[in-house]
């Protein structure tokens, strides 16, 4: 009991702090990506206040794409709400099926408007062929001598679904979060409903996706730095795919975080790293 309030006095800090037997359970950190975290260090790349164009969208299955004429009178008409089908293409009526996984808005304007520039082409000489057929005409068919028609098209994305990032562990609405562009590793946690009472939050990580046969990459995220010193060295920009990783405080842990000996609590990683 003595030990008990001596421990409450210096700085209870979670459930744990109170004496209450604490288990991290699923949202334990795995000693390999401790080891990683460790080693990571504070990575040069883009953060709250030095962000960066993310590279353009590749298009997936569930993405809304409008696609427009240029030209009011333009003759093309296609149906502007186009969802992206599981096999990856679009539906663009007598023009034909388009496949558009993996291609970015300006590659995907530039083959439908070769598509319909061919067919609307094809439909306009034949109409003429046919016409001077009926009036007996013998002169050909000069291209020059006909207005300038504007097949053009405009392709937007206006819905990107399968763009996400992840937030998952010791936070209040754990699960993935459509992502504008300009989210950092605060803004994802915010929107995930901030940190549960039995976060660890001197062990969070951002965890970037990569290829198979790439170095993994797994970032320290000095939670209190960024939030009280206003220090954005680990408020990192997100890429799509992200995930941020909030692991569960131990019983172990919170003794030694709630004991404030040699003075304020601290990740003792991030606080090593501010000497540097």
């Amino acid at each position: 009991m003595t030990i008990m309030l001596g421990w409450c006095v210096t700085g209870c800090r979670t459930a744990a702090s109170l004496g209450l037997p604490v288990d991290s359970g699923s949202n334990s950190m795995l000693s390999s990506v401790a080891e990683m975290r460790q080693k990571a260090g504070h990575q040069p790349i883009p953060t709250e206040l030095a962000k960066a164009a993310l590279p353009a969208h590749r298009v997936e299955a569930g993405d809304v794409l409008v696609i427009e004429p240029n030209d009011f009178n333009s003759p093309v008409r296609l149906q502007s709400d186009q969802t992206v089908q599981q096999d990856g293409t679009i539906d663009l009526g007598a023009y034909g099926r388009v496949a558009v996984a993996g291609r970015s808005t300006r590659e995907i304007q530039q083959e439908v408007e070769s598509l319909v520039t061919g067919v609307e082409i094809a439909k306009r000489d034949s109409l003429i062929g046919l016409a001077s057929h009926r009036t007996g005409g013998t002169n050909q068919h000069d291209p020059a001598l006909d207005p300038q028609v504007d097949y053009g098209v405009n392709v937007r994305l206006v819905n990107q679904d399968s763009t996400l990032y992840y937030v998952m562990g010791e936070v209040n609405a754990p699960g993935s979060y459509p992502m504008v562009g300009n989210e950092t590793v605060l803004d994802a946690i915010i929107a995930a409903g901030g940190l549960s009472d039995r976060s660890n939050d001197h062990k969070i990580i951002l965890v970037r996706p990569k290829q198979a046969g790439e170095p993994r990459m797994i970032l320290p995220v000095c939670y209190q730095q960024v939030l009280q010193l206003g220090d954005v060295s680990t408020n990192y920009q997100l890429l799509p795919g992200d995930r941020i990783y909030v692991p569960a405080i131990s019983f172990a842990e919170d003794v030694r975080q709630s004991l404030r000996i040699g003075g304020e609590k601290s990740c003792p990683y991030c606080k090593e790293y501010s000497k540097r």
